[in-house]
């Protein structure tokens, strides 16, 4: 497995990973708006708001999404750790021992871009997207 960082914005996540870009010497590899998403609804004034984007550096990657209209984005609630796994087995060891006496915010599912993903709040209050690697997965 290996561990992701995913930051959540207040509809400010272009302008945040285009300076992360130039700071970290980047490059943005993936940009994913909420209005191409077509297995949601999306309301009028979010559709440009960014869904999912990929910034790659030398030594790691960043992803990031904006927040929906409404949702109050602070410190705190504005990160999730990624685990991307390449074992099935693993992935499921770990989404039910981090899961037990947390919340799942969406179960494990099989997606356009991976075979299983699923959110989690553990019982200590961290966000967590446990999910299959999409390194080269193709539906």
């Amino acid at each position: 497995m290996k561990l992701k960082v995913h930051l959540v914005y207040p509809g400010t996540c272009e302008e945040a990973f285009n300076l992360y870009k130039e700071a970290l010497n980047g490059e943005i590899v993936f940009t994913f708006r909420k209005k191409e998403d077509k297995t949601v609804k999306v309301a009028e004034t979010d559709k440009e708001k960014i869904s999912h984007m990929v910034l790659n550096t030398q030594h790691f990657e960043l992803a990031g999404e904006d927040a929906n209209s409404g949702e109050i984005v602070e410190n705190g609630n504005n990160n999730k750790l990624v685990l991307s796994f390449y074992n099935p087995d693993d992935l499921h060891r770990v989404f039910n021992l981090l899961s037990k006496d947390g919340t799942i915010v969406s179960p494990l599912e099989k997606t356009f871009f991976t075979e299983a993903i699923g959110e989690i709040i553990d019982k200590y209050g961290i966000y967590w997207i446990i999910m299959m690697s999409d390194d080269n997965y193709s539906a």
